[in-house]
């Protein structure tokens, strides 16, 4: 049985906070127009002296239960997002995309490798999972196939659409994906 719940009054006020801050970064990203690209490699600020390029386009925010922090993830990595301020994930610039938040320090999303990443094998990440809040990253399922764009936690199912086929997948038990299942 699924049951809903409010939050109580000071629950609503602090999440309301955090993402009235979150979407303030956002805007600010988004705002953004200085090509901090690195004219080398043509990826972005990654030569020495070049500053960070910030969050570029985000697409995706979510709340980690373990501590209440908002995170923000797109093109240029994830970051957490607090007082204002949004700071890069182990400065790293993989292309996050389908972001979702599924539990404590549990994330889940897809998209492209970062472009300095010497492991990369594919274009497409697939699923990939963190357990220590983007810290680290590793893959669940379809790694070179998917490029999922969205992904959405339902209860106990978790959804996608994948970029590249136009396919839903099939909603999958999300307790198989975060304990490393397929």
């Amino acid at each position: 049985m699924i049951t809903t719940s409010r939050l109580p009054r000071r629950g609503r006020t602090l999440a309301a906070t955090l993402l009235l801050t979150a979407a303030t970064v956002l805007l600010a990203a988004c705002s953004s127009s200085g090509d901090t690209t690195n004219p080398a490699s043509g990826t972005p600020g990654l030569a020495t002296g070049t500053p960070d390029p910030g969050t570029g386009h985000l697409h995706g925010l979510g709340v980690d239960p373990a501590d209440g922090a908002v995170y923000a993830a797109g093109h240029l990595g994830v970051f957490r997002v607090a007082n204002g301020k949004a700071t890069r994930i182990a400065d790293r610039y993989q292309d996050t995309m389908g972001f979702t938040v599924t539990g404590p320090k549990t994330f889940l999303a897809s998209g492209h490798p970062d472009p300095t990443d010497p492991t990369a094998t594919s274009p497409h990440l697939g699923l990939v999972r963190s357990t220590d809040a983007a810290a680290t990253w590793k893959n669940v399922s379809v790694s070179g196939e998917a490029d999922f764009h969205a992904l959405q936690a339902a209860g106990e199912r978790l959804y996608g659409f994948d970029s590249q086929s136009g396919r839903l997948y099939e909603p999958v038990r999300i307790r198989s994906v975060v304990e490393g299942g397929q």
